[in-house]
């Protein structure tokens, strides 16, 4: 007999009072570029600014959430503004974008996506420690 124990690597999402644990993020940054000609026909970078972070999490809930909860608490929090944390980062000012919960045979998974203008701040654990 051959048992194969998987485990899935899960971190927690803090979403306001709500605590989800997914699977998967991509955080992603851009910036807007501004070249303008000089007189000897070439180009020169005469501006940038950043756009902000794109958060996107993807995970299974959890058999103790009720997916009509997490979508009430989800639809409360659409287009507000949020402290998002990601494990040790800190996105002050997210705003939830979009969601979708999609309930399947199994666990119904959830798909987040947050745009944030500010830069995420690292939270070390003695900062932890201390606000604890």
């Amino acid at each position: 007999m051959n048992l194969v124990l998987q485990s899935l690597r899960s971190f927690p999402v803090t979403i306001g009072e709500l605590t989800l644990y997914l699977s998967e993020y991509q955080i992603s940054e851009t910036a807007t570029l501004k070249e303008s000609g000089t007189a000897g026909g070439g180009l020169v970078l005469s501006g940038c600014w950043p756009k902000g972070s794109r958060i996107s999490l993807k995970g299974k809930l959890s058999p103790s959430l009720s997916p009509q909860t997490v979508i009430y608490t989800l639809s409360q929090a659409l287009l507000t503004e949020q402290i998002l944390l990601i494990q040790n980062l800190k996105f002050q000012n997210a705003m939830l974008c979009d969601y979708t919960v999609t309930e399947n045979q199994d666990t119904p998974e959830i798909a987040l996506l947050f745009f944030s203008a500010q830069k995420p701040l690292l939270i070390l654990e003695s900062q932890e420690e201390e606000s604890a």
